[in-house]
């Protein structure tokens, strides 16, 4: 059995639970406050936990709706609170447990991340240690996966959360010291002031292109590169945008009046022509580049595509 004069040096040296940091890692920090139910919250009524995540932690799943990593916990940190009393506590992660992982998630149901991390350490005495965090979507989306590393939303929106932080001696199966609960979050510090999906550099409120093409160069007919930098304007639509948007207007053109005879026109459409012109207009490129743009277009009707 576990002994009082134990349980008093675990919790006198709770806090030195040690981190053994990636070499260069860049460190995350997640911040969630809100409203537990005090039925299954051991009675408290608020809380604050806070994550550090490793962005350079190893990818080891990914698909268009999940992306999970490996070695990326670092502290994890729980306080709980209600009118007539509050406790907190840390949990440092070690990169070497059995699970260190976070997965962030944009299936049908919504959004979700899942921060785990299940260790063992010795201070003391031989312990194991367990921290979670699990956060779903109400309505609100929060999580981006579009970037290099995935993003969480900063604001003020609602969400679940469901969390643990418990210690155990070593192959006990109950823990000596536990904060668990569950309720409503309410405010979030992320990563993420407001969403980019298409990483244009516009967010998605005030991007007219929200899914943009951004290849670097100007491409024409998908293989003729014009060599101009494929330039994103105020409005988060890029210089590829304005020609796909051409392309587009004329495939909503009524068709033509003269039948089953079809005139043959395989040069550039007048919308097309005009998009060098506004592009200068607003700035975006010289008179150099409007010619290579030209070029290219001129060329990639009338080649056969590339040799």
């Amino acid at each position: 059995m576990f002994s009082t004069h134990r349980f008093t040096l675990a919790v006198a040296f709770i806090v030195s639970l040690v981190t053994i940091p990636f070499a260069q890692a860049q460190i995350q920090t997640y911040e969630f406050s809100g409203t537990l139910d005090p039925n299954a919250s051991q009675g408290f009524t608020q809380f604050y936990i806070s994550a550090q995540i490793d962005s350079t932690a190893i990818l080891v799943y990914q698909d268009p709706e999940t992306q999970r990593y490996e070695n990326a916990v670092g502290t994890m940190n729980f306080s709980l609170s209600s009118p007539n009393s509050g406790v907190g506590a840390p949990l440092n992660a070690n990169y070497s447990g059995t699970v260190n992982e976070v997965v962030y998630s944009k299936g049908v149901a919504g959004d979700s991340l899942q921060i785990e991390a299940i260790f063992d350490t010795v201070f003391a005495f031989p312990v194991t240690a367990r921290g979670m965090i699990h956060i779903e979507q109400i309505e609100q989306p929060f999580i981006e996966l579009s970037g290099l590393f995935p993003g969480v939303l900063t604001g003020s929106y609602s969400a679940t959360i469901e969390f643990a932080r418990e210690v155990y001696e070593r192959d006990a199966t109950e823990p000596f010291s536990r904060f668990a609960g569950a309720g409503t979050v309410t405010s979030v510090v992320g990563t993420l002031a407001a969403f980019d999906t298409d990483r244009d550099g516009v967010i998605d409120d005030l991007d007219l292109c929200s899914a943009s093409l951004v290849e670097e160069t100007v491409i024409f007919g998908g293989w003729l590169d014009s060599g101009v930098t494929n330039y994103t304007d105020e409005s988060g639509c890029t210089i590829m945008d304005r020609y796909a948007a051409c392309e587009a207007e004329e495939a909503t053109q009524p068709t033509s009046p003269w039948g089953w005879f079809q005139p043959v026109y395989s040069g550039p459409t007048y919308c097309e022509q005009q998009v060098v012109y506004g592009l200068q207009d607003d700035g975006i490129i010289d008179y150099t580049e409007g010619r290579m743009l030209r070029n290219a277009l001129n060329l990639s009707h009338s080649s056969q595509g590339p040799s």
